[in-house]
């Protein structure tokens, strides 16, 4: 072990929360017991809400302090003042962007509950800082002291910190920004192929038409706009009580998000009066988010509709009026103070909004500059978004926490508003339902997939698709319900919920596998979880084996595809082969028409750039053009693939050796779990928690999404895995990713990641007698003395 390390061992384990005896807290009104088991899941027993939600904010704080301070700097654009010049990108695009605007409106729109649940949770976090025996070493590292809101101002950092993840789950302006490059490199015939379920309705703009003096390039957006860090996957599923052993229904859900070290979720059980909940928290909110109560169960999936929308505006020359219907309207104008940590004065940006939102600028999405364009009128473009307007007040999490009926559920579902999300839900009563939420704009003209003109109201909003007409079931004939981010609907259903969903293909495979058997238990579902099969190769392996060998080695190639299973194990060097091959497909039809950096923006770095192999190519190859393949015909499609096949193979050679029995999947297709600290070299051993081989890809059951153009790494993973049997929810099952705290000298840092990445799961005990049973240390959180 390094010196370094020890000596950041040393530091991080004089900041290891107690986890036996006695602690008084500021602000505890009563006692409040938290029994943890042996991974470190804490079950907290409260006689008030407000000692609840207290005590959570202050368990939840001792394992990631960091991380909630992280979220809430990244909400507000505040990275800066902590980690100086290299954050201040993302502070530029928060600040423009708003999370921080869009948590104080929303905020002021809270309920009595809501505030108090924030406050008390906060009251908590401060409560860990007041206590501590030392700063978490992330904080040692950077030289900082931990700042966390201080009495009064929780709910507008809470509220744009729900604004934050909000955007990580919406869609999908970087969509819109692509089509519209598209269109003007190769036209909008080239759209079409490459975007599935294109707008039969012809564009509203078209790029390279606009007025002589123009703003940004989609690509000079995209260029600067930095990673959404969020996953748009997930699957859930409920299953009849027909159709189990037990007679009772089962739920399973496993959402997919990026893969990072501490987890998004935090494992906890919450109980006070009117409260028994268990599952998986958000470290920075109170309350339960994916989970069950004593009668329900429920779990999520990314709705993934289109919330965003750019309008293309047109600027007075002093750019501080957008036409409007043939009159200039003043911009609102926010003067944003960034402080920098190693600078003496913040740098101030000027961000502008029009009617429809913030205008994005073209050094950075969401940096907005005054900038006069001398002999003309400026076009740019403005975003609106959902987020800005709408949310998720906690008293919402709460309700959902608290059902105990279909009817109590739906009608806490109806004030989750963005990130809209698809919840499945399962009761002790047998029932299983699926309720689609979210605001979904309403729009006067236009399907939101290209630039609108902002100077017409022709494509304004007109409100939101009513609760009452999104998509919902409750205990369909085939006892059965599954959601993995497809389309929630028919062609039947009345409006629209946007055109950018995922493929399919993860809910048909959950479905082929939920109807093998007549019935099921908690282990037959956590095998589906788990699955690799791809479908999507069932299309593409045809083309791929039809191409005539070149020489002995292609010969063996072709061979080694024939046999495979088409599941995507770790372990399989024909997974490998398959992937690789598929790769290179993709580089040498989209690279030469499309040019490097729109390449880059489409396929090589775009979150959701897998998808082309599973809608796109398959048609490309199916009817084989000059775009896309040189010249027309099969015979220039099989000298692509051809001349693909040999750069998969010499790759293969090259990183993983000659013999093709050494070529496993699991190899390249690794999986990583690191803090934000690790990118720093000398400190990447201590806040990696676990690394290792992972199969799958994003259109399996087991997700394991990577970006082509970085490397074969996944990058967004299950990151909580759950089976809820509503006959026995002690039996229930449940695993995190690598462990609950984000402290490298904890013991629970790293300890799930053997279950995880095996396809184990721990035991969820939720009654008292199995929580006892299962308890290795009992702390007892007490009010100062005197109180």
């Amino acid at each position: 072990m390094s010196e370094l390390k020890e000596q950041l061992l040393a530091r991080a384990r004089a900041a290891l929360p107690p986890v036996e005896g006695e602690v008084r807290l500021p602000g505890l009104r009563g006692p409040v017991e938290v029994l943890r088991d042996r991974w470190g899941v804490p079950h907290v027993y409260a006689s008030s809400l407000h000692d609840l939600y207290l005590a959570q904010g202050y368990l939840q704080a001792s394992e990631r302090l960091f991380q909630v301070e992280l979220v809430l700097r990244t909400a507000t654009g505040r990275l800066a003042e902590l980690l100086g010049e290299r954050a201040l990108p993302m502070d530029r695009f928060a600040r423009t962007v708003g999370w921080h605007r869009a948590g104080a409106r929303q905020a002021a729109r809270w309920d009595d509950l809501s505030h108090e649940m924030v406050e008390a949770f906060f009251a908590g976090c401060r409560a860990w800082v007041e206590t501590m025996p030392a700063r978490p070493v992330e904080y040692e590292v950077l030289g900082a002291d931990p700042e966390l809101p201080e009495e009064g101002r929780a709910a507008e950092a809470a509220a744009a910190a729900s604004a934050f993840v909000a955007w990580t789950l919406s869609g999908n302006w970087d969509a819109e920004l692509l089509r519209a490059e598209v269109a003007e490199r190769l036209g909008w015939d080239a759209v079409r192929d490459l975007f599935p379920d294109p707008s039969p309705d012809p564009p509203q703009v078209v790029p390279g038409k606009r007025a002589p003096s123009v703003g940004p390039r989609p690509l000079d957006l995209l260029r600067g706009a930095p990673p959404r860090p969020g996953g748009q996957g997930s699957n859930a599923w409920a299953v009849a009580g027909r159709r189990s052993t037990s007679g009772r229904p089962l739920l399973a859900n496993d959402p997919h998000l990026l893969a990072q070290h501490p987890s998004l979720w935090f494992e906890v059980h919450l109980c006070a009066p009117g409260v028994d909940v268990r599952g998986v928290a958000l470290p920075f909110a109170p309350g339960v988010v994916i989970g069950h109560n004593r009668r329900v169960a429920w779990g999520f999936t990314n709705v993934g509709g289109d919330t965003q929308d750019l309008y293309l505006e047109q600027l007075r020359e002093d750019g501080r009026a957008a036409r409007y219907l043939g009159r200039w309207e003043p911009l609102a104008v926010h003067r944003e103070e960034v402080r920098v940590r190693g600078r003496a004065r913040p740098e101030v940006l000027e961000v502008r909004e029009t009617r429809h939102g913030p205008i994005l600028d073209s050094y950075l999405v969401g940096v907005a500059q005054p900038r006069v364009v001398e002999g003309g009128v400026r076009e740019t473009y403005a975003l609106r978004w959902v987020g800005a307007e709408e949310g998720v007040m906690p008293s919402v999490v709460h309700r959902l926490d608290t059902a105990g009926t279909w009817e109590e559920f739906r009608a806490a579902a109806a004030g989750w508003r963005c990130p809209g999300q698809n919840m499945v839900y399962a009761d002790v009563d047998g029932h299983i339902g699926y309720q689609c939420t979210g605001a979904y704009p309403l729009r006067r003209a236009g399907d939101g997939t290209v630039p609108v003109p902002g100077w017409t109201d022709e494509f304004e909003w007109e409100g939101f698709v009513p609760f009452e007409e999104l998509p919902w079931a409750l205990d369909p004939e085939d006892g059965y319900l599954v959601t993995a981010n497809n389309r929630p609907h028919d062609a039947s259903y009345p409006h629209l919920l946007g055109r950018d969903f995922v493929p399919p293909f993860r809910a048909r495979r959950i479905a082929q596998l939920l109807a093998e058997r007549g019935v099921h238990d908690r282990e037959s579902l956590a095998r589906v979880q788990l699955d690799t099969y791809s479908l999507p190769a069932e299309r593409l392996l045809p083309y791929l084996l039809a191409v005539e060998p070149r020489d002995e080695r292609q010969k063996r190639a072709l061979g080694l595809l024939a046999e495979w299973d088409r599941r995507l194990e770790a372990g399989s060097p024909a997974a490998a082969l398959y992937k690789v091959w598929c790769h290179r497909v993709a580089e040498a039809v989209l690279r030469p028409p499309l040019g490097e950096e729109l390449y880059a923006h489409y396929y090589a770095h775009r979150q959701s750039s897998n998808v082309f192999h599973y809608e796109v190519l398959p048609n490309l190859l199916a009817y084989p053009s000059a775009r896309w393949f040189g010249r027309d015909g099969a015979e220039a499609r099989n000298e692509l693939l051809s001349g693909a096949l040999d750069q998969a193979l010499d790759e293969l050679a090259r990183r993983l050796g000659e013999d093709p029995a050494g070529w496993e999947w699991g190899r390249l297709h690794r999986v990583r779990f690191a803090g934000p600290l690790a990118a720093v070299p000398d400190l990447a051993e201590i806040f990696t928690a676990a690394e290792g081989p992972l199969g799958g890809d994003e259109q399996t059951v087991l997700q394991g999404m990577f970006e082509p153009g970085r490397s074969y790494e996944a990058v967004v993973v299950p990151s909580w895995r759950q089976v809820v049997d509503l006959a026995d929810l002690d039996a229930s099952l449940g695993t995190l990713t690598a462990g609950q705290s984000a402290n490298p000298a904890s013991p629970h840092f790293a300890d799930l990641f053997p279950l995880w990445s095996q396809g184990r799961y721990h035991g969820m005990p939720f009654t008292r007698a199995a929580v006892e049973a299962e308890a290795e240390a009992r702390l007892e959180l007490l009010p100062e003395a005197g109180v």
